[in-house]
């Protein structure tokens, strides 16, 4: 049910568009899943982290907040206090708005109108504190706090990121185990989550209900300011790691959330690449160690140290708090007051302060191995990035913003040259390194290949550096030019943030600055600098502006580390071994006494685990009525016409001028043996830049570990679960996403890819197609469709249509090289996600054997594509005519004006306008499709099936049709099904057990209730606390308060936050799937009816999964051979890599 958030996030922006507004972020955050909780500078490496970083680094970054002593004035780079504009703020409100100010204990440092946001934005100081706020008003609904501190480790402990996770374990106010869990069952949270960065950590929340909003804020500063983990050893234990012996006889593990959770991390050979890469580049800084933790160095954390960081860093003195939205800015100042005055002045703001790393005199180079499977050329498995640390002072504005472009200008699409000559090269298959980043103290750039053969090292290494010396002699075209600054600038003005919003984003920018004590409301104002910057290039030219840069900050810079990762297939069991003999002589050196009392504090942990909270402790929490609640489904205005015997759907919402249309195609003609090279006829990257968005503010999870994975596990299955809000109710539905790429990357007759995608990028705000499929209720067909998906300003409306119908009919297949580029870099991300994604491996496999729909998605993105891929890099060479003609065949049993159908949303003028478009452009497609419409019947066995990569953790999942079982679905299955994940699930498998997450899924359209865990120690254990989930219902005992947070968490999920373009296309999914709105009206209704007796009633239904489920794992070898001679012949066992 989490997973609501994820569907309304897709836009199809391009590559370069998400580039932009979704900025990387080096943080870990608390969730149990974007996706993706992450790693060290490492954390998705690979190129899809290039498209999700902003072209305007310094805009986007997300930072750690530091505080300035009270002693400071602030930087000097900050205004002093201005006066807004007339319009918004009369003498007498800004008097009086200071009177409330100065009685709240703050002063104003400085007040400006940000244009570009429409928002006045005010910077406070608390005078006792030195605690600094910035108070955004604006008429936004969905309104934003968020705390951030300067949390700069010494080590590689992971103290920053076990204290994230423990501040949120109960505080002086809420003393429960976990008042966040609280707040996840029972809130209208739209955001709920913390990080940890490399230097600083970070809580937001935000809610469009005013009550709700501030509930969560005084949940939240109580935890950070007053937490019990302080003085609670046991939350240590829980969420950093703990020895846990069940008894004296058998052998010590090591448990913990966080340690799981870097296991997961250190698994995976991008994030190894880039962890090894930021300590390189910065020996002598913060940045030299992991803040989210080596599983090999956590366990020499102390208590006594953990506390120790919480008084020196938890301190108002060095936060920086932020307010966005609508509510009262007063009110906000009232509600800090009655924190901060708690507080006396600190030196944490000195003491937090990064020092900048030193250049170096001369080049590095690294030599790393990583675990990798045995299967396949070990040779050709070798990676090698380029990584330079460009300053160490800071840029000034032009420098940075210059920067940005000539980032998106290398990188950003397909078509830019340092990206396109690398994959070309034919050295590696696919790209790693995050381009530009500056999302720390000091910016930097990596470029580098995985797919690697050892040989070729060298060349790669050359390639680059000649490739950037090129493009500083030559320049860049004109046309690249103009497209990437149309993408930037219909980026930053459309201002799209998906399900993120939009408060958070502009944090997230302004903290770049802020927390080293720069101007907070510079990276909010782009307007004058991006003209600044259009003119400079119109007058000098482009070469003038960016060959400079390269020069300076790469060619002629000597901080340079070359790091080169080599496969080594041992290194997994040797990691392990050695961690079984450490505990060994852990063990040896223990008497019988103290392996009897580690054996009793492991089962008084557990006891303390799983024992609930009382109910006067529960009821300490804040929360809503069911009063609170709209009785109504949000409607969404759909008038449904025709144009040339073709129905289209239009929704007359304010867009600020942009069209966003879907053209969906009627895929049932399909020939079955063809479903595996659609993917590549279309080709996965829009989806997974958009998750990651929405995961955090697209936030590249690079350097970012979050907090509540269990908001993003659901959203992480890339390959084809994804959740679609329909009742507002969210339902599982196997959905491929994948940006077009032999669509947009082959070129047509007229022309090249690169002039292709150069247009785009000058006339359009993105073109994306990728495919969609899902059961639909009551049916035996499956739905299967494909989607193109686009956006533009209004004016341009013809020119998208244009593009779109040259994209669909021009496009030729006949560059064979490319196209086995393209099998190779898809083959490669299948690889990566096989580790870092297993659950979502999982959760498709369950699917495929479970229902057609499940099976065809599968077929597009699981285990079996990765197969497909695999025969099909050889078979290009042997057989490329045959493929060609393949492709050929997929668009013309696509192509067809039966079966198609147009949405569009915008305002109603635009909509009007743009109807000649529709009409020109469904007059060029076939009239009839030439292929018959073909049966899809296909499935999977049903035997347990695990399959093995090299990895340190576990992805363990099982599901069952509980529509077979006679079911009749009802509203108040989601609010179980939300339940159990955020009760049962959250207890035992990610608090008692030590996984990272652990949740279920109801597909309402297919059936199939899937439980799934992530990052898991586990493997039989966890399989059987699903099977426990029906007696676990059946003793449920809930009190009034307890089940209408439970609804209420329900209908947040329900109604969640949507931008125009999301609610055009949700209605779009509604109308695909055969939602009508009275269904969406009686589903609320038994949301809001939902009583104890649907949770009794519900215990029987979930029995199949127990005895009827199939099981699939994504699992080390070691944990299936054991669970296999634990239970003889339970898995089939698949070797994935």
């Amino acid at each position: 049910m989490e997973k609501a958030a994820l569907l309304r996030s897709i836009s199809c922006s391009t590559l370069a568009c998400n580039r932009f507004l979704f900025r990387s972020s080096n943080r870990l955050s608390r969730s149990s899943a974007s996706f993706s909780s992450s790693v060290s500078r490492s954390h998705h490496r690979s190129f899809g982290t290039l498209t999700r970083r902003s072209v305007l680094r310094r805009h986007w970054r997300l930072l750690p907040a530091s505080s300035i002593p009270s002693t400071r004035c602030f930087s000097s780079l900050a205004p002093k206090a201005i006066a807004t504009s007339p319009e918004q703020a009369s003498p007498d409100f800004v008097s009086t708005e200071d009177d409330f100010a100065e009685k709240y204990g703050f002063e104003k440092v400085s007040e400006q109108f940000i244009q570009e946001c429409k928002s006045k934005a005010v910077l406070y100081k608390h005078k006792k504190t030195g605690a600094e706020v910035m108070s955004v008003s604006n008429d936004d609904e969905n309104k934003v706090f968020g705390v951030v501190f300067r949390t700069p480790p010494k080590d590689s402990t992971g103290i920053p990121h076990i204290l994230e996770h423990s501040v949120l374990c109960g505080s002086r106010k809420y003393p429960l185990k976990e008042p966040f869990v609280e707040l996840l069952k029972g809130s209208l949270h739209t955001f709920l989550n913390a990080f940890t960065y490399p230097d600083r950590t970070c809580y937001p929340v935000a809610s469009t209900n005013t009550k709700d909003f501030y509930n969560l804020v005084d949940v939240y500063l109580d935890a950070v300011f007053f937490p019990k983990c302080v003085e609670d050893f046991q939350t240590f234990q829980q969420e950093g790691w703990h020895y846990e012996l069940n008894n004296p006889s058998e052998d010590i593990s090591y448990k913990g959330v966080v340690f799981n959770e870097m296991k997961g991390v250190y698994s995976q050979p991008d994030n190894i690449l880039g962890r090894t890469a930021q300590q390189a580049l910065f020996p002598d800084n913060t940045y030299g160690v992991d803040s989210g933790g080596d599983p090999n160095v956590i366990p020499k954390l102390t208590f006594e140290e953990f506390k120790e960081f919480h008084q020196k860093y938890y301190h108002p003195g060095n936060a920086r708090i932020w307010f966005y939205g609508d509510d009262d800015p007063n009110e906000r100042l009232r509600i800090l007051s009655e924190y901060l005055d708690l507080f006396d002045t600190s030196p944490a703001s000195r003491e937090s302060r990064v020092e900048p790393q030193k250049l170096f005199s001369k080049p590095v180079r690294i030599v790393e191995k990583y675990p990798a499977g045995e299967g396949g050329d070990l040779k050709k498995k070798h990676m090698v990035c380029l990584n330079w640390v460009l300053s160490d002072k800071p840029l000034d504005l032009e420098t940075e913003l210059a920067l940005g472009f000539l980032d998106h200008l290398m990188l950003g699409t397909p078509a830019s040259p340092l990206r396109k000559i690398l994959l070309e090269s034919g050295l590696g298959e696919a790209i790693v390194g995050g381009g530009m980043e500056d999302d720390l103290l000091q910016p930097q750039f990596s470029i580098g290949l995985k797919g690697v053969s050892d040989d070729d090292i060298p060349k790669v290494e050359e390639l680059v550096m000649t490739t950037l010396k090129s493009l500083a002699e030559e320049g860049f075209d004109s046309e690249a030019v103009e497209a990437s600054m149309n993408t930037i600038e219909f980026s930053l003005r459309e201002n799209n943030t998906g399900s993120f919003p939009r408060g958070l984003s502009l944090m997230l920018r302004s903290i770049g600055k802020w927390i080293y004590d720069m101007d907070p409301f510079e990276p909010l104002k782009y307007e004058k600098p991006l003209m600044d910057l259009k003119a400079r290039i119109a007058e000098e030219g482009s070469k003038a502006v960016f060959s400079p840069l390269i020069e300076k900050y790469i060619l002629n810079n000597p901080h340079r580390v070359t790091v080169e990762m080599q496969p080594d297939p041992e290194k997994a069991s040797r990691d392990e071994a050695a961690e079984r003999e450490i505990l060994k002589k852990v063990k040896a050196g223990m008497t019988e006494e103290d392996l009897a009392e580690l054996a009793r504090a492991t089962q008084e942990l557990r006891l303390k685990q799983e024992t609930p909270d009382p109910p006067e402790a529960l009821k300490s929490v804040p929360g809503l009525s069911l009063l609170d609640i709209p009785k109504e489904p949000i409607h969404v205005p759909t008038e449904i016409g025709v144009i040339n015997d073709v129905k289209v759907l239009q929704h007359n919402l304010f867009t600020n001028d942009v069209l966003y249309t879907e053209i969906v195609f009627d895929m049932s003609s399909l020939k079955q043996d063809l479903l595996p090279l659609v993917p590549l006829f279309c080709k996965q990257s829009a989806l997974l830049v958009q998750l990651l968005a929405i995961i955090a503010q697209g936030q590249n999870l690079n350097h970012c570990y979050s907090h509540h994975l269990q908001l993003i596990l659901p959203k992480l299955n890339l390959n084809f679960t994804f959740l679609y809000c329909f009742v507002g109710s969210i339902v599982l539905v196997n959905f491929l996403i994948v940006g077009s790429q032999s669509l947009m990357e082959m070129g047509t007759k007229e022309l090249d890819f690169v002039q292709l995608n150069q247009l785009i990028g000058r006339k359009t705000g993105g073109i994306s197609v990728y495919p969609f499929t899902s059961s639909v209720r009551g049916k035996e067909d499956p739905c299967r469709h494909i989607i193109v998906r686009g956006k533009a300003m209004a004016g341009h409306a013809g020119d998208l249509f244009n593009l779109v119908n040259c994209i669909l009919q021009e496009v030729q297949f006949t560059d064979q090289q490319r196209f086995k580029q393209f099998v190779s870099q898809s083959k490669a991300r299948m690889e990566s996600r096989l580790r870092g994604s297993g659950h979502g491996i999982a959760a498709a496999r369950m699917d495929a054997k479970l229902n057609t729909a499940g099976w065809i998605a599968e077929q597009m993105g699981g285990v079996s594509y990765l197969e497909f891929l695999q025969a099909l890099e050889k078979k290009v060479d042997q057989d490329w005519i045959g493929i060609s003609s393949s492709l050929e065949e997929i668009r013309k049993s696509l192509l067809s004006r039966k079966g198609c159908l147009i949405n569009m949303t915008s305002e109603g003028k635009n909509l009007t306008n743009s109807e000649k478009y529709v009409s020109k452009f469904l007059d060029l497609l076939p009239s009839s499709s030439p292929v018959e419409k073909t049966t899809w019947n296909a499935r999977f066995s049903s035997e347990n099936e695990a399959i093995v990569v090299p990895t340190q953790v576990n992805y363990v999942g099982k599901a069952t049709n509980i529509y077979d079982t006679g079911y009749q679905l009802k509203g108040s299955a989601y609010v179980i099904s939300k339940y159990i994940s955020n009760t049962w699930l959250w207890d035992r498998v990610r608090v008692s057990g030590g996984a990272y997450g652990g949740f279920c899924d109801f597909d309402t359209y297919s059936g199939v209730f899937s439980f799934l865990s992530y990052r898991d120690p586990n493997l039989l254990k966890t399989l059987d606390i699903y099977d426990g989930t029906g007696d676990f219902l059946r003793q449920l005992e809930m009190d009034d308060d307890t089940l209408t947070k439970a609804i209420i968490g329900t209908i947040g999920d329900v109604d969640s936050y949507q931008l125009p373009d999301a609610k055009g296309y949700s209605s779009l999914l509604r109308y695909l799937l055969g939602v009508t709105e009275e269904e969406r009206r009686k589903r609320r209704e038994e949301i809001l009816s939902t009583s104890l007796k649907d949770f009794k009633e519900f215990a029987d239904v979930i029995e199949a999964a127990k005895h009827k489920g199939v099981v699939v794992a994504v699992a080390s070898q070691d944990d299936v051979d054991a669970a296999n001679k634990e239970h003889p012949n339970f898995f089939q066992v698949k070797k994935a890599l």
